[in-house]
């Protein structure tokens, strides 16, 4: 009786020890979908690290895309919390003409990398 509960118990510990892993992992690189009323804007937020997001802002119409961008700027400030901060684009960049003449061609969701700089990290530096 006692052999074959053992294997059992073993492989029972093994699948917590992996789920809590997975667990602590689904925490941190879990995609919020949001949207900002100020500024019209759905996106999509993913926490990669402690000071880091990818960003993730909806294709929208052509005159939108200004709102667009001030709203990542804004809200790159606020989850850096006033800290300075990088912006790396991926993709979605669409070119800007006051006057389009002819309709726009498909543009993929802006998609931009966030990394906010510590206290620590401005120390180091100097």
């Amino acid at each position: 009786m006692k052999g074959l509960n053992s294997p059992r118990f073993t492989i029972g510990a093994i699948l917590v020890a992996l789920s809590s892993a997975n667990t602590a992992f689904a925490e941190n690189a879990e995609t919020e979908k949001l949207y900002d009323f100020d500024n019209k804007v759905h996106y999509y937020q993913t926490k990669i690290g402690e000071d880091n997001y990818k960003i993730k802002i909806k294709s929208d119409d052509y005159k939108h895309f200004s709102n667009q961008s001030v709203f990542l700027l804004r809200h790159a400030e606020r989850l850096c919390r006033g800290n300075t901060f990088m912006l790396k684009v991926l993709e979605g960049v669409q070119e800007y003409e006051r006057f389009p003449t002819k309709p726009r061609a498909y543009q993929p969701d802006l998609s931009v990398l966030l990394q906010c700089e510590t206290k620590e990290d401005t120390s180091k530096g100097k």
